[in-house]
């Protein structure tokens, strides 16, 4: 509270040693603590390294001590090894809303926000993404790929997401009894391309008319796979010798390949 002015670290010490009868344990006793913002840097820096869940809890109990974002901002986040940004204080309040085993999940595998933030995809949903993990035993790229490939033909659709994922026949795969989940996420594989694969198509087409435009070298071949896996592309040449290699790298310059990347 506002108020406080000391605290006693590693309360699951105390509960442990309650647990086993023991009547006497050290204690690290914090004081002198002049505001409740210092307090907050106390407990992170008494908890040194935090995990990402740490950290947002922290951010939200500052939100509920009054803070401003600027002033967590300002007066927290170097405490948390975050940028001194507030538009990311959305992003650590949006983990608190995870479920637990999302919770967990981010825990145990050590994710970068960049990767928790997959959830938001699926953020109406997110009972439906555990029921999916713990069915199929999915790890989190895996997950990933799946939240992120019907978030975006969603999109792309102008639909929501559960619509998008019962269209793939993807929704009911959470709920079902499964005894292998292998060959089903093979299946699930089979049919997240066989949505994207209309789309994509197209896209090849235009984009072979992109890299004509670019004035690639001819002795450059260029492979574009379609995959939701491998986005990207593959770039093969052989050069005689020094000078043609020189002749060939002038000629993928960045402004010839820029429209490319700009349209993958």
């Amino acid at each position: 509270t506002g108020s406080c002015n000391k605290i006693v670290g590693g309360i699951q010490r105390f509960e442990a040693a309650q647990a086993a009868k023991v009547t006497q344990l050290p204690a690290y006793l914090l004081e002198k603590v002049e505001s409740s913002m210092d307090l907050l840097n106390v407990v992170a820096a008494y908890y040194s390294p935090l995990t990402l869940i740490d950290k947002a809890n922290l951010i939200g109990i500052a939100r509920k001590m009054g803070f401003t974002k600027t002033q967590i901002a300002e007066g927290l986040f170097d405490a948390l090894e975050i940028p001194p940004q507030a538009h990311l204080m959305n992003d650590y309040l949006f983990l608190l809303k995870l479920p637990g085993e999302l919770q967990q999940l981010i825990v145990d595998k050590d994710l970068s926000l960049k990767r928790a933030l997959i959830f938001q995809r699926a953020e109406a949903h997110l009972d439906w993404v555990v029921q999916l993990i713990q069915n199929l035993h999915l790890g989190i790229n895996m997950t990933a790929e799946i939240i992120q490939n019907i978030w975006e033909m969603a999109q792309r659709d102008d639909t929501d997401f559960r619509t998008k994922a019962q269209q793939m026949g993807l929704w009911d795969i959470a709920r079902e009894g499964i005894d292998d989940p292998r060959p089903v996420v093979m299946d699930i594989r089979e049919k997240i391309n066989a949505a994207r694969m209309p789309h994509l198509t197209a896209a090849e087409e235009t984009l072979k008319q992109t890299i004509k435009a670019a004035k690639i070298p001819e002795n450059v071949k260029v492979k574009w796979d379609p995959y939701f896996e491998k986005q990207g592309l593959e770039m093969t040449f052989h050069a005689k010798d020094l000078e043609e290699l020189q002749k060939i790298l002038r000629g993928l310059s960045d402004a010839n390949l820029e429209p490319v990347f700009d349209q993958i």
